[in-house]
C-alpha cells in the first residue's frame, strides 16, 4: 500500500508520466458462499456472514490457485483474516436470494506486486524462496535528443528523370564457306654397297717452255672547221590617208672546230714453265651393297557453308526515374559506460522492495579486455554460456534479465520543466531450466529540473517497473515451486555402460530423498545413460548432489573418477569422469 501512495504522489508531482506498455500483472479469482435465512435470523444477518464467508473464499482462491499454498498449513490459517481485512477495497460481492437460501458470490481482483508483498509480510509467503530469488540485471543504457521530426516524411527528395525513345532496323545478310584440303607424303630409302680391290701404279714426268714478246702502235690526227655569214633587209610603207610604217633586219652568225687525237700502245710479255710429277699408288677395296625403301600418304579434305539473314526492327520507349530521399535522423542515442548508468544503480537500491536479491554483474560480460553489450551477446550466441557461468561462482543467480533502454531528451515544457523519455526491452531466463522468463516492453515518462535530473527520474521509473515485473513473476514462481515442487532430471552416465547394481540402486535413493513430490522414468533410456524425471520440493539439487559424492568417496569406490554437474534443472552424475557436452 505503501509503494502504490508513492506511485500516486509521483504522478501528481509530475515526475513520472502514465503507465507504460508493460504493467503488473492482476491476480483475480471467485468465491461463492450459500445459507439459509431463516437459520442466520434475519435477511441482513444472512447477507453479512454470507459476504464475509465468499469474501473469505476468494482470497483463499487466490492462494490456492497462485501460490500454491497449502490452507490447512498454520501460517496461512493464522495470515487470512488479515489479508482479507488488507484486500477488503478490491473484493466485490453480489447477492442472489431464491426462497430461503442467500448465495454471495465475492469477485476479488489484486494487483499480484501487492498481494505477494502483503503475503510476505504476512508470513504466508516462502521466506527461503523469496532469499533465493537471486537475480542478475545486464542492461544497456542510450540516451539521446528527441526530435519533433516525422521519420516518415522525408527531408529532401531528388528526383532524376529520363526517357528513351530510340529506334533501330538492321537487315543484313552474311554468307561464310571454306574449304580446306590436305595431302601429305613420306618416303624412305637406304642403299649401301661395297667392294673391295687391289691396284698398284707409278710414273715419273718432267717439261720445261719459255717465251717472249713485244707489240708498239701510235697514231696522231687533227680536224679543223670555221664559217660565218650575214643577213640584211628593210622595208617601208604609206597610204593615202596619212599612215606610214617602218622596219629592218640585221643577223649575223660564226663558228668553228678544231678537233686533235693521239695515241699509244706498247706490249711486252715474257713467260717460263717447269713442271716435274712422281707418283705412286696403291689402294684395295672392299664392297657390299643393300638397299630398302618406305612410302606413306595421307589426304584430308573438308568444306563448309553458312548464311545469316538479319530483319530486326525495334522501337525503344524506356523511362527511367530514379528517386533518392533523405529521411530524419531521429536514432541520435548514444551508449552510456557503466559507470554512468543510472538503471542499475537505481535496481540495485529498489529491487529488495519487490522480493528480489540483487546481484552485481561487476566483470560478467567482460571479454578481450572490452564490456560487450547486449547486442554483442545477441550476436555472438553466448546466452547459453552466460547462463550456464550465471549459476557458478560468486553469482549463483536464479535468472539473467537482459534489457536495452533507450531514453531521449525532449526539452523544455511550458512549465519550464525538462521533459524526457525511455523505453526497455527487456527479457529473462530462469537459470535452472533455460526457458523463457519474462519478456516486456516497457514505457515511461518524467519531468525534471535539468536533464540529468530528467534522466534519473526516468531511471528510477523504469528501474521499478523492471523490477516489479521480474519480481511478481519470481515471487509466483518460488512460491509455487515452495509448495508443489520444481521440475528436475535426474541422470547416471557411462561412456561404457551403467552397471545395472548402480542403477537400480540410485534409482532407489533418489526417489528417498526428502521434499520429491513425484518420481518417473525419463526419456531415451540407452545402455550408456539412465534418466528419472523428479518434481521435488526444497534443495532437493544439492541433496543429489550429496548423494553422488557419497558414491565418488566411498571406501574402495568403484566410481571414484565420478563427477557431479548441474546444467539447469538437470542433474547428472557421469561415473567415467567429466560429462560429455552432449548427453
Amino acid at each position: 500500500m505503501k509503494k502504490n501512495l508513492l506511485l500516486s504522489a509521483l504522478l501528481a508531482l509530475g515526475t513520472i508520466g502514465a503507465p507504460g506498455i508493460a504493467a503488473a500483472d492482476t491476480f483475480a479469482a471467485n468465491g461463492v458462499k450459500e445459507l439459509s435465512i431463516k437459520a442466520s435470523g434475519d435477511l441482513m444477518t444472512a447477507r453479512r456472514i454470507a459476504r464475509e464467508q465468499a469474501e473469505r473464499d476468494a482470497v483463499a482462491s487466490v492462494l490456492r490457485i497462485k501460490l500454491s499454498a497449502d490452507l490447512n498449513d498454520p501460517k496461512v490459517k493464522n495470515g487470512l483474516p488479515e489479508l482479507h481485512k488488507q484486500l477488503a477495497d478490491n473484493l466485490r460481492t453480489s447477492f442472489n436470494a431464491e426462497g430461503d437460501v442467500l448465495t454471495a458470490r465475492t469477485v476479488l481482483s489484486v494487483d499480484s506486486s501487492q498481494f505477494l508483498d502483503l503475503t510476505r509480510a504476512l508470513g504466508i509467503g516462502s521466506r527461503l524462496a523469496t532469499g533465493s530469488a537471486k537475480v542478475l540485471f545486464l542492461i544497456d543504457e542510450y540516451y539521446g535528443v528527441g526530435t519533433r521530426l516525422d521519420p516518415s516524411q522525408p527531408l529532401v527528395t531528388e528526383v532524376d528523370y529520363s526517357h528513351d525513345k530510340s529506334a533501330m532496323s538492321d537487315r543484313s545478310s552474311a554468307v561464310a564457306s571454306s574449304r580446306s584440303a590436305s595431302s601429305s607424303s613420306a618416303s624412305a630409302a637406304k642403299g649401301s654397297f661395297a667392294a673391295a680391290s687391289s691396284d698398284k701404279a707409278a710414273y715419273a714426268a718432267s717439261a720445261s717452255a719459255a717465251v717472249a714478246g713485244r707489240d708498239r702502235a701510235s697514231f696522231a690526227g687533227s680536224d679543223k672547221a670555221s664559217f660565218s655569214g650575214s643577213d640584211r633587209a628593210a622595208m617601208a610603207a604609206q597610204d593615202g590617208y596619212g599612215g606610214s610604217a617602218a622596219a629592218a633586219r640585221n643577223l649575223q652568225a660564226s663558228g668553228s672546230r678544231d678537233t686533235r687525237v693521239a695515241g699509244a700502245r706498247d706490249t711486252q710479255f715474257a713467260g717460263s714453265q717447269k713442271s716435274a710429277v712422281a707418283a705412286s699408288s696403291s689402294s684395295q677395296s672392299a664392297v657390299s651393297a643393300s638397299y630398302a625403301n618406305a612410302s606413306a600418304a595421307k589426304s584430308n579434305s573438308a568444306a563448309s557453308y553458312s548464311e545469316k539473314n538479319n530483319d530486326v526492327q525495334r522501337q525503344n520507349d524506356v523511362v527511367n526515374l530514379k528517386v533518392r530521399q533523405v529521411f530524419a535522423g531521429i536514432d541520435n542515442a548514444k551508449p552510456a559506460e557503466a559507470e554512468a548508468a543510472l538503471i542499475n544503480q537505481k535496481l540495485q537500491q529498489v529491487v529488495g522492495e519487490f522480493g528480489l536479491d540483487y546481484t552485481d554483474e561487476r566483470d560478467f560480460r567482460v571479454e578481450g579486455g572490452r564490456r560487450l553489450t547486449v547486442a554483442d551477446i545477441t550476436r555472438m550466441q553466448k546466452f547459453d554460456s552466460y547462463l550456464k557461468k550465471a549459476s557458478s561462482g560468486t553469482y549463483k543467480a536464479r535468472y539473467v534479465v537482459y534489457g536495452q533502454a533507450v531514453m531521449q531528451s525532449e526539452g523544455a515544457s511550458p512549465s519550464g520543466q525538462v521533459e524526457c523519455s525511455g523505453q526497455l526491452a527487456l527479457s529473462s531466463s530462469d537459470v535452472d531450466t533455460g526457458a523463457a522468463f519474462v519478456s516486456e516492453t516497457i514505457a515511461k515518462r518524467a519531468q525534471g529540473t535539468s536533464d540529468q535530473n530528467c534522466r534519473a527520474n526516468l531511471a528510477d521509473a523504469l528501474a521499478r517497473s523492471v523490477a516489479d515485473a521480474v519480481g511478481t513473476k519470481a515471487q509466483r514462481s518460488l512460491q509455487q515451486a515452495g509448495a508443489q515442487g520444481s521440475p528436475y532430471i535426474v541422470s547416471v552416465y557411462s561412456a561404457q555402460r551403467v552397471p545395472g547394481k548402480l542403477r537400480r540402486e540410485f534409482e532407489r535413493r533418489v526417489q528417498e530423498i526428502a521434499g520429491v513430490v513425484e518420481f518417473g522414468d525419463g526419456d531415451s533410456a540407452t545402455d550408456e545413460l539412465r534418466s528419472w524425471k523428479v518434481l521435488a520440493k526444497g534443495n532437493f539439487g544439492n541433496l543429489v548432489n550429496d548423494l553422488v559424492d557419497e558414491y565418488i568417496e566411498a571406501d574402495n569406490s568403484a566410481f571414484r573418477n565420478g563427477r557431479f554437474e548441474r546444467r539447469g534443472n538437470r542433474l547428472l552424475f557421469c561415473i567415467d569422469g567429466k560429462c560429455p557436452e552432449q548427453i
